[in-house]
């Protein structure tokens, strides 16, 4: 939603913008990871000092991580979902169940009175995301900051895996993002026979921009490391959406990979 409000918004005029948004008070995302680049974006072309970024699930009833008001828009905390609510404890743990240290990525697990009871007629399902003493898997690849502070790297079934190296799509994502042209970006993993899987990207553009595959290519040169640069880039002008509007990528995959097959 407020990539569509800021390109709208990014067209008008600054006293058509004043006008339009003069009742907007802050803005609250959630439901999908937003770039530290869109909420600069959101406070600049908005004109807004307070924003905030909150992170939860159906399951925990819904929010248990918020942004501090002091902190909202801070520039070191944008790329953070804030901190755990009162009442609600939150651990990071590895594939074998152990907590990692702070600064060290795992998979969040959540316990407290927000959390449900049980998936209603599915104990097989509720066995798998509740422990016996309560921990609910979200199934997000998280970290947690010495000060607090909650990052989302991503979903663990998005991980990409090439060739042996782990690849967070969120990470890709954020620096496509920072393109003066591209507007939205998602990325995600495509079958490959010799390394597993390959990564692909579908990109949105800003109004009234091109930009090719070897332009982008180009600009990821020298500023990530070579194995996260998409090999298989398509440009789009909008993303196959949930009925909540989170982006499908499963579709953006399949498509790719259809796609592939044809060439």
């Amino acid at each position: 939603m407020y990539v569509d409000v800021l390109a709208k918004a990014a067209g008008m005029s600054e006293e058509e913008r004043q006008s339009k948004f003069k009742s907007l008070e802050f803005t609250v995302s959630g439901g999908a990871s937003i770039s530290p680049d869109m909420i600069r974006h959101i406070k600049t072309t908005l004109g807004l000092e307070r924003s905030m970024q909150v992170y939860g699930m159906t399951e925990t009833s819904p929010v248990t991580f918020l942004h501090p008001a002091e902190n909202e828009l801070s520039a070191n905390k944008a790329h953070t979902v804030g901190k755990v609510l009162e009442h609600t404890e939150v651990k990071v743990v590895d594939s074998e169940n152990r907590m990692v240290p702070l600064g060290q990525q795992g998979e969040l697990l959540v316990r407290g009175y927000c959390n449900m009871l049980r998936y209603w007629g599915n104990e097989e399902k509720t066995k798998e995301m509740i422990s016996e003493d309560g921990w609910l898997r979200t199934g997000d690849q998280f970290v947690l900051t010495e000060d607090g502070f909650g990052q989302v790297v991503g979903r663990l079934k998005d991980l990409i895996i090439r060739g042996g190296e782990n690849i967070y799509p969120g990470e890709v994502e954020d620096f496509l993002t920072n393109h003066p042209d591209i507007l939205e970006a998602y990325v995600y993993g495509v079958r490959d026979e010799r390394m597993g899987e390959e990564i692909g990207a579908s990109i949105r553009l800003q109004d009234n921009c091109s930009l090719s595959e070897a332009d982008l290519r180009e600009y990821c040169k020298g500023k990530i490391s070579h194995f996260k640069v998409p090999r298989y880039i398509e440009f789009v002008q909008d993303f196959p959406k949930t009925t909540s509007g989170k982006i499908r990528k499963f579709i953006l995959k399949e498509n790719m990979e259809k796609r592939l097959m044809n060439v």
